[in-house]
């Protein structure tokens, strides 16, 4: 069980100096937050807690 969690560790650290890696936007590009993807995943959280509730009753 440890080493699975090393592993997972190991690939968010990485993945995540690989996304910080990423070049910037030329100054005729807005750098704004991708917004949809953001309430896409805050959809999917509140799907999966009114599931976990209507299954407690």
């Amino acid at each position: 069980m440890k080493a699975k969690l090393y592993i997972t560790l190991i690939i968010l650290i990485v993945s995540n100096s690989i996304v910080m890696a990423q070049p910037g936007f030329d100054d005729t590009v807005e750098d704004v937050a991708f917004i949809p993807g953001i309430a896409l995943a805050i959809a999917a959280a509140l799907g999966i807690g009114i599931r976990k509730i209507m299954k407690k009753k």
